[in-house]
């Protein structure tokens, strides 16, 4: 009978999962269509609940331990992000950027309402569970707010400008070897491969080949030879990956590329500065907390990216047409 204590564990974590197929992209008669990773029911009234599960169904042995107050909701939220992995609803990218919200309520939940529940009739404390479902379309009535931000990342590169410029329009292929992994490639964000010109149903597109056989499909929105060009990305027409952070991120109405764009400026005959802008439009109730995400994630990107870029044109192993 000890092991009855546990159950409210997997309770938990089950009650997680089961809130997250509802209110995914496939919804309930279209009241919980728009799952928002970015939403306040999402990011921190879900994950409350999770961690008060275990502790309803386990009061008395939850009451007398301070280790099991923290150990119990931390394992819930855990197995939920197990479930969410193995059931291939989020990848890695989307359990890191809900990870800090979850685990830090999971940790305080148990220590703080704990005590609180000792006291009081947990069967009308199971109600709670209704909280997440409550919420969500309430929040749906609030408007989001809409914000741009933008992202620059430099680097010197020990060359002339001509040089650096006929290597921008179509990236030269940058082999795995020339690329330096980071952090988030591992966890999902794909790397660059090249960058190509092609004409597709008689529009001139440039298309950025990615790992994963991720296509983002890019029109020339302003060209100054030498020293500017700017792209818009075109995700509706882009091919890509059948994978939650594409379906979350790249295919949501809270993030959206603007433009990007690359820069040149002399520092001296055989030295050029080379500069990769990134602007992005953030529409949600939690533009913070998501351009805490999307500034890390875009600057690793430019960085790596700008290193192989130089690595290949100071090593004059690009091809250039």
């Amino acid at each position: 009978m000890k092991y009855l204590q546990y159950i409210g564990i997997l309770l938990g974590a089950v009650y997680g999962y089961c809130y997250r197929l509802i209110c995914g992209n496939e919804g309930v008669n279209g009241i919980y269509e728009n799952y928002n990773i970015y939403s306040i029911s999402f990011i921190w009234i879900l994950p409350i609940v999770i961690a008060i599960i275990p502790i309803l169904f386990a009061k008395k042995e939850i009451i007398e331990s301070k280790w099991k107050q923290f150990a119990f909701p931390f394992l819930s939220v855990l197995l939920f992000f197990i479930f969410t992995l193995s059931s291939g609803i989020e990848d890695w990218l989307c359990i890191l950027i809900i990870a800090f919200p979850f685990l830090l309520t999971a940790g305080i939940v148990g220590l703080i309402l704990g005590p609180i529940i000792k006291n009081r009739n947990s069967n009308k404390l199971y109600s709670i569970v209704l909280l997440p479902f409550i919420l969500s379309p309430i929040e749906t009535l609030i408007p989001n707010k809409s914000e741009h931000f933008s992202v620059e990342s430099k680097i010197v590169i020990e060359t002339d400008k001509q040089t650096v410029w006929k290597n921008l329009i179509e990236v030269p292929e940058i082999k795995e070897k020339e690329y330096d992994i980071g952090f988030f490639n591992y966890v999902g964000v794909p790397r660059p491969i090249k960058s190509e010109l092609e004409i597709i149903n008689g529009m001139e597109y440039r298309i950025g080949y990615f790992s994963d056989e991720l296509k983002l499909y890019e029109t020339l929105s302003e060209v100054e030879p030498l020293r500017y060009v700017e792209f818009n990305i075109h995700i509706s027409e882009s091919e890509l990956r059948d994978l939650p952070t594409d379906k979350h991120l790249l295919k949501s109405d809270y993030f959206s590329f603007d433009n990007i764009s690359y820069e040149l400026r002399d520092i001296s005959p055989n030295k050029t500065e080379l500069i990769l802008s990134c602007n992005y439009t953030l529409d949600s109730k939690m533009n913070g907390y998501a351009n805490f995400w999307a500034e890390k994630i875009i600057r690793d990107f430019e960085s790596r990216l700008l290193n192989s870029l130089k690595l290949k044109i100071e090593n004059n192993k690009c091809f250039i047409k």
